[in-house]
C-alpha cells in the first residue's frame, strides 16, 4: 500500500474526451523529403541536400525541440553513413545527428524546412556524444528533449540490442526480458528493453555539443523504472504556467512498441533530477493521483519484478494491440485547445506497415480519447511506392532500396516516429459561429525504406 498519495491542481477540464470526436479532414499529405539529396519518389533534388552539404545520406527520427531562442532543433537517430571503425560493436560508437532551423513560416514543397546540420568538419555531420560514455550506436538513439534555462536536456535510449527481439505487451512486468537469442544475449548490459539516460549540453550553444551530465550530478541521473523510451512535451515554463501545470510533462514507454506510456511531472527548476518528479498513478473523483519517485519504484508483482502502480498507464487500451507505442510525441495544440498524442501502432504479429494514430486529451494525463488513423497503407494505398517501398519492390519504377533481406529482396517500408512541430501549427477553423475547431499540423515521419524523414501536413477537426 502506498504510504502517501497526493493531488496536483490543474485547470478545469474544457473538453470531454469521451464525448468530443477528433477526425482527419481529407488526408495526410507529404510536403517534402527532409533528408538526402534526391527525393525518393520523384528523383528531384531535395532542398536540404544533406549528403552533398553535410555528408548525411540517410537517417530517421528527428524529434523536434524548441530552444526558446529562435532555433527548432531536431534529434536524428542512426545516421548513414555511420563512419564506425572497422569491426567495432555496432551498438557502441555514436552515430546520431542534430539539425536545426530558424524558419517560422510553414514548411512547403520548395524550401521544406531550411534544415541545417551541426558539423564536425566541412561536409561532415557531427555526432552528439554523451559523457560519461554510453552506447550510442545502432538502435541506441535520442528519443526526446527539452530546453530549460538555456540547457538542452536530452533523453538517450541506450543499452539496447541492435537486433532486438520483438517485444509483446506485459503490463504486470513491463521490464522483463525475453529469452536470449542469437541476435541478443539479453543481459543487463545490452538487451531488447534498454534503458534511458538524461544528459544535457555543456555549452549555452548546444551546437557545440559536449553532451554530459549536469555539473553537480554524478553519475548520469538514474531514470525512473519504466521510463525507457522517453520524451518531454513542448510545455515550456510559460506554457505550463498558462495551463496551470506544475511542471513539464515527461512521457515514458517501458516496452518499445508494446506499451501504453506513463507520465511524470518534472518541476522546471529541478528537471535534471528525476528524484524530484511526480508520477501519475490513476485518477480518483476525476482528479489525477500522483506519487513520489520512491512510491513509484516500490511496486512488485508475485515474482518480485517491478510493477507500476495501478492506473499508471495514461489510457486503458480497447484491445491488447493498442499497447503498441514506441516513438511518440505529445504537444499542446492551441487551436484545438487539447493535448495531441501522435504515435505509430501495429497489432502484435502484424506484418504490414503500421498506422500513424492520434489521440487527444484535456490534460497530459488524460482522459485520452480513442485513436483515429492519421496515415496507413490500408487507408491510403497510394502511399505504396510513393512514400514507402513495397515488400516486393516497386516494379517498373526506379526506387532506391535502402535495406535488403537475405534473399536480396527489399525490405518493406514503414510508418513511424510521427513528431508534431508545434511552431508551425495553424488555426484552420472555418469562419462563422458554431463551426468545429480545426488545426493544420506539420509533422515529421520516418519511412524506413526509404530510410529518410519527410515532412507531412494534416488538418484535424474537433467536434465537442
Amino acid at each position: 500500500m502506498l504510504a502517501a498519495i497526493f493531488f496536483i491542481a490543474a485547470a478545469p477540464l474544457s473538453i470531454d474526451a469521451n464525448a468530443a470526436t477528433l477526425s482527419l479532414v481529407g488526408s495526410s499529405t507529404k510536403l517534402c523529403q527532409l533528408i538526402g539529396d534526391a527525393d525518393w519518389a520523384t528523383g528531384k533534388a531535395t532542398a536540404a541536400q544533406t549528403l552533398s552539404k553535410f555528408g548525411l545520406d540517410a537517417v530517421d527520427l528527428g524529434f523536434p525541440v524548441e530552444s526558446g531562442s529562435g532555433k527548432l532543433f531536431f534529434l536524428f537517430g542512426d545516421a548513414m553513413p555511420t563512419r564506425n571503425p572497422p569491426k567495432s560493436n555496432p551498438a557502441v560508437p555514436p552515430n546520431d545527428a542534430v539539425g536545426w532551423t530558424t524558419r517560422t513560416a510553414a514548411p512547403d514543397s520548395a524550401s521544406c524546412l531550411d534544415l541545417q546540420l551541426a558539423t564536425s568538419a566541412p561536409k561532415t555531420f557531427a555526432h552528439p556524444t554523451v559523457l560519461p560514455a554510453i552506447k550510442q550506436g545502432a538502435f541506441n538513439v535520442p528519443s526526446g528533449g527539452v530546453f530549460l534555462d538555456a540547457k538542452f536536456y536530452v533523453f538517450f535510449w541506450t543499452n539496447h540490442c541492435p537486433a532486438p527481439a520483438t517485444l509483446t505487451p506485459d503490463s504486470d512486468a513491463p521490464l522483463s526480458l525475453p529469452a536470449p537469442s542469437k541476435g541478443c544475449a539479453e543481459t543487463s548490459d545490452i538487451n531488447s528493453i534498454g534503458l534511458s539516460v538524461l544528459a544535457q549540453a555543456t555549452a549555452a550553444n548546444p551546437v557545440a555539443f559536449g553532451w554530459t551530465i549536469p555539473p553537480d550530478k554524478s553519475p548520469l541521473p538514474d531514470m525512473p523504472s519504466g521510463f525507457v523510451y522517453v520524451s518531454a512535451t513542448n510545455a515550456t515554463p510559460q506554457i505550463a504556467a498558462s495551463l496551470n501545470l506544475p511542471g513539464i510533462p515527461v512521457f515514458g514507454v517501458p516496452r518499445y512498441r508494446a506499451s501504453v506510456p506513463y507520465v511524470a511531472i518534472a518541476p522546471s527548476a529541478t528537471f535534471g533530477d528525476p528524484q524530484t518528479w511526480s508520477f501519475f498513478s490513476g485518477s480518483a473523483a476525476g482528479k489525477p493521483i500522483w506519487v513520489t519517485r520512491q512510491q513509484w519504484e516500490s511496486g512488485r508483482n508475485a515474482n518480485g519484478k517491478w510493477k507500476p502502480p495501478a492506473g499508471a498507464e495514461i489510457y486503458e487500451p480497447v484491445r491488447t494491440s493498442e499497447r503498441c507505442i514506441g516513438e511518440h510525441s505529445v504537444t499542446w495544440n492551441a487551436p484545438l485547445h487539447v493535448w495531441l498524442l501522435l504515435y505509430n501502432c501495429a497489432a502484435t504479429g502484424n506484418e504490414g506497415p503500421p498506422s500513424i494514430e492520434a489521440r487527444f486529451a484535456p490534460e497530459p494525463w488524460g482522459p485520452w480519447s480513442t485513436p483515429i488513423v492519421m496515415l496507413s497503407a490500408a487507408h491510403d494505398p497510394k502511399i505504396i511506392c510513393t512514400l514507402i517501398m513495397r515488400a516486393t519492390g516497386c516494379p517498373g519504377l526506379k526506387r532506391r532500396s535502402y535495406w535488403k533481406l537475405a534473399n536480396d529482396k527489399p525490405q518493406r517500408g514503414g510508418l513511424y516516429a510521427p513528431f508534431a512541430m508545434d511552431r508551425f501549427t495553424k488555426d484552420a477553423t472555418p469562419a462563422g459561429a458554431g463551426q468545429p475547431k480545426r488545426a493544420t499540423i506539420y509533422w515529421l515521419l520516418s519511412t524506413w525504406n526509404p530510410y529518410v524523414v519527410v515532412v507531412m501536413q494534416s488538418t484535424l477537426e474537433l467536434k465537442e
